[in-house]
């Protein structure tokens, strides 16, 4: 599993908006370490360790996103695209190796069952799903590893905006004083 990059240098006296960039920033690295470059075949693991670290860079931004007004809401829609297809992915993966486990032991004991010509085709759908959704993911995942989309995000998560707030006190505090 996809260990999380440690957040370093941060201190509880730090900034708040301070602490949220290095949160940030060390999310969407460790995101990019797990197949940096998308025209090469990705293992299982390296897809396995995306998807793990997609969902706490999503998570981050989510809890985050006070710092970032209306700056993460593509980020993290584009997250949970690419989330959804890794799932879907994921699923395809586990039931086709379930179901062939079922074949093989049918054809172990040289059944002569209906049910294995069944279960390849159902097989060979899996696959094709797989493919379809992989082949989906890529393209996305060409698209975020293009040099200034990986710029434009990393200039987006190193500034946050200043703004009000109201505490449970009714104080008005400076969130990100500059």
């Amino acid at each position: 599993m996809a260990r999380p990059l440690k957040i370093k240098k941060v201190s509880p006296l730090d900034r708040a908006d301070e602490t949220a960039v290095r949160i940030l920033r060390a999310r969407l690295k460790e995101f990019y370490l797990h197949w940096p470059d998308p025209e090469l075949t990705a293992t299982p693991q390296q897809i396995h360790n995306l998807r793990i670290s997609g969902k706490r860079l999503r998570y981050s931004a989510e809890s985050l996103r006070e710092f970032y007004p209306d700056q993460l809401a593509l980020m993290i829609d584009l997250l949970k695209r690419s989330q959804d297809l890794l799932g879907e992915i994921q699923d395809c993966m586990t039931q086709r190796t379930m179901i062939e486990e079922d074949l093989k032991r049918l054809k172990k004991r040289n059944d002569e069952s209906k049910d294995i010509p069944v279960l390849e085709k159902i097989i060979a759908v899996y696959d094709q799903r797989h493919s379809l959704l992989f082949t989906q993911f890529r393209e996305i995942w060409r698209g975020m590893t293009i040099d200034e989309f990986r710029d434009s995000l990393k200039k987006m998560i190193s500034r946050t905006i200043s703004r009000e707030t109201k505490s449970d006190d009714g104080l008005l505090y400076l969130i990100n004083p500059s």
